[in-house]
């Protein structure tokens, strides 16, 4: 499905990170212009204020006590700090006496406000516009002397350099800032597209993959960044959905299988009884031939729906504290009984110095042990020996079952606990198994927090090996 540009990461990664960056520029721009534009005007108030000082210290000699004005000393102080600011000074009453001589004849602004102000003995700050769009800034400043008002010092400066220099900042980032936003935009867009392009190859290598084909794997580019470690995950998922897609497949295949022998079986008695039998024994022999096809389908059924309960957790296990010695040996009395028709030595080794207790689900453990005991005396050979074992290793109770029958080669060890793995398929069918024991075993083993391990040879037997944890398994319910 195509995805709408506006909707895509590459666009909204661009969007944002222009956006963010031209707030950004926006807000520090307009906070340095301000904060210059507040220091020119202050620095030039502080040099207005500081004339101002320097005019008051030497009032005595300008400000005459008869009301005059010397304009003498006045010139003394401009040329002496040589100060460029426009200077007039007013007497008593308020009008101009004397005045700088870049004033060239003319008078600073003096209107009502600052009037009133320095009536008031204030000093008084203000902005002039002045022509061809000279600006200026004027403090008016009351000469004082033993508490009376005795005169005025006007001073000027002209702050058209001043703005000069704040317009110039503000042109510069009218035109600059734009300009870094939409190259930084631009550059955001190709770096994004450089971020996003892994994620699309590995899209559409994900779309590519399917049920028939899910031995592909995403492209791994080596790195050790997030989409590096996605990747790996991402692939040893599709790892273990390739083994349970295998595994259902196998165990359709195989539940298929199992389930069609006695259906063909049951079907062929069935139509042969309808053709030939005539006699009420022949039909009785082929209906008890029937029930036994449908009992081993009931078995096959049956195990078939423990298992799958277990795996979704549907079927909890029961857990209290039990003494293990005592069901190992009333096992071990039942598989004396079980021995009898194959005249099967059957013996029980207790390597433990006291009673072992554990906690766990007394019923499964003893079909787990049942089951593992029939094995050993379905392919044990007449007149063999069976041997149960029971010990502690270290905190885990450790179960041996061994046999002298048949046994199995190597290769077949890995896989016996696999659903419907036969190592003899055509005897394991013929003495009615269903080829679910072992996994139930394995199930019964694992939901425990224990494990069965198996050794054999052929022709020398198997040793069947179940540690379990006294303790009792971690969590009361199977994975």
């Amino acid at each position: 499905m195509a995805v709408h540009p506006q909707d895509s990461i590459r666009f909204r990664l661009t969007f944002w990170y222009t956006l963010t960056l031209g707030v950004i520029l926006a807000v520090s721009g307009l906070f340095s212009y301000y904060y210059f534009s507040f220091s020119l005007h202050q620095q030039m108030d502080v040099e207005l204020r500081q004339i101002a000082r320097q005019i008051d210290r030497h009032h005595q000699e300008i400000f005459k006590s008869d009301g005059s004005v010397d304009c003498q000393p006045l010139q003394a102080l401009i040329h002496s700090h040589n100060w460029d600011a426009f200077i007039m000074l007013r007497n008593e009453n308020l009008r101009p006496s004397c005045a700088s001589d870049n004033l060239l004849g003319d008078e600073l602004p003096f209107g009502a406000v600052a009037r009133q102000q320095v009536r008031w003995l204030n000093q008084h700050l203000e902005s002039l516009e002045k022509s061809a769009g000279r600006s200026q800034r004027l403090l008016s400043h009351p000469v004082i002397d033993r508490g009376e008002l005795v005169g005025v010092a006007q001073i000027a400066i002209c702050s058209g350099p001043s703005e000069e220099t704040i317009n110039q900042l503000r042109l510069i980032y009218l035109l600059v800032g734009p300009f870094a936003v939409i190259w930084l935009g631009v550059g955001c867009w190709f770096l994004a597209d450089r971020m996003i392009s892994p994620i699309i190859e590995i899209t559409d290598a994900a779309h590519a993959i399917n049920a028939d084909n899910l031995g592909m794997r995403l492209p791994a580019s080596g790195r050790q960044d997030e989409l590096g470690r996605m990747v790996v995950s991402l692939n040893r998922m599709l790892e273990r959905l390739e083994d349970q897609f295998r595994r259902v497949r196998q165990f359709s295949g195989d539940a298929s299988h199992e389930l069609r022998t006695p259906l063909t079986i049951l079907r062929g008695e069935t139509e042969v009884a309808m053709r030939w039998a005539k006699t009420p024994e022949e039909f009785q022999d082929i209906l008890v031939s029937n029930i036994e096809e449908i009992d081993r389908m009931e078995k096959i059924i049956e195990n078939l729906l423990t298992l799958s309960k277990s795996e979704v957790g549907e079927l909890p296990l029961e857990i209290r504290e039990f003494s293990l010695s005592d069901l190992i040996q009333g096992l071990y009395i039942q598989s004396k009984i079980l021995c009898e028709p194959k005249e099967i030595t059957a013996s029980l080794d207790y390597q433990a110095e006291k009673e072992i207790v554990i906690r766990g689900d007394e019923l499964r453990l003893r079909q787990m042990f049942l089951n593992l005991i029939s094995n050993a005396i379905k392919y044990s050979n007449e007149k063999g020996s069976l041997t149960i074992r029971l010990g502690l290793d270290g905190d885990m109770a450790r179960i041996e079952i061994s046999d002298t029958g048949i046994g199995m080669e190597e290769h077949h060890l890995n896989r016996i606990f696999d659903r419907f793995y036969r190592v003899d398929k055509a005897r394991n069918r013929m003495d009615g198994g269903t080829g679910l024991g072992l996994s139930i075993v394995k199930w019964i083993a694992d939901a425990h927090g224990g494990s069965v391990t198996v050794r054999s040879a052929p022709g020398k037997g198997s040793t069947f090996i179940v540690l379990l944890p006294v303790a009792g398994p971690e969590r009361p319910f199977p994975s």
